[in-house]
């Protein structure tokens, strides 16, 4: 009987991988935090700092001037322990995609198995604009069968509590070349994943993707079913999936993508079933 997964999940190689991953197809190592400037800021605020503060002592009294270095020393010093932190989190860290799955080792050097074909994947896309430039944030997190969840990428801003079947939650790097290896993950997995879930809730079978579930009677969310009748558009905007009802101004649903797990194959199911149920 094929149960969708490839043979041999719990053989090993010579290597120590897993068989069952099949070919490797790329890796990716860790980003280095910008040392530069923060070796040069550290050198600015305390050698040029510190004479101004005794100066500006002298002049107006403590009070001021103490407040003021003492919080530009607190933030240098946050911001500096953040790039310790993510320092720490890239030793040795790396990103090892496979033809059926990936493997991403921590610095402490444990290799945690994400198969494309069972994984749950949130991801997290933000794009802002400062001063004329684009810039852009990602971050992405692996759910394993074992609820082991793993996020990779710019971990500064990951929220796991809206997301489901959490075990255990580990922070991993932030790897270089994330437009390769983020849309390389979502491909891999709906590849492997969209064609059972179609024949899932084509037999009748609901599909549950965090806090939604579909089905053939249409989309429930917080307990409420809405049906693809009642549907009258369902797109992602600005990072959240907006879905409009029949006469209704107020949106029936409004979550962000990234509390949507595989949200690729979530929005092609989806659609695939609105789409039917409106022609016919």
């Amino acid at each position: 009987m094929d149960d969708g997964i490839p043979e041999g999940r719990d053989g090993m190689t010579g290597s120590g991988t897993a068989a069952w991953l099949g070919a490797k197809r790329a890796t990716h190592v860790a980003r280095r935090p910008p040392w530069a400037g923060y070796v040069l800021g550290g050198i600015i605020l305390v050698g040029g700092g510190t004479p101004l503060l005794i100066a500006m002592t002298v002049a107006f009294g403590a009070s001021i001037p103490l407040l003021a270095f003492s919080l530009m020393y607190v933030v240098f010093g946050w911001m500096l322990i953040e790039k310790i932190k993510l320092a720490r989190r890239g030793r040795n860290a790396r990103l090892d995609l496979f033809q059926h799955g990936a493997v991403v080792t921590t610095h402490d050097g444990k290799a945690h198995t994400f198969g494309w074909d069972s994984v749950q994947v949130h991801q997290d896309v933000l794009h802002s604009r400062k001063n004329g430039i684009t810039e852009s944030s990602y971050v992405y997190t692996l759910i394993g069968e074992d609820g082991v969840a793993l996020t990779i990428g710019d971990t500064r801003r990951t929220s796991t509590s809206r997301y489901a079947g959490i075990v255990t939650h580990v922070q991993g790097a932030e790897f270089t070349d994330p437009r390769q290896w983020g849309p390389a993950i979502v491909q891999a997995v709906s590849e492997a994943q969209l064609r059972r879930a179609l024949e899932d809730v084509a037999h009748g079978q609901e599909l549950i993707f965090n806090t939604i579930r579909l089905s053939l009677n249409g989309m429930e969310f917080k307990g409420q079913t809405l049906p693809w009748t009642r549907i009258r558009e369902m797109r992602p905007v600005n990072g959240r999936l907006h879905v409009k009802e029949d006469g209704r101004r107020l949106l029936a649903m409004d979550v962000p993508v990234s509390s949507i797990p595989n949200f690729p194959v979530f929005y092609t199911v989806a659609t695939r079933l609105h789409e039917a149920t409106r022609q016919s």
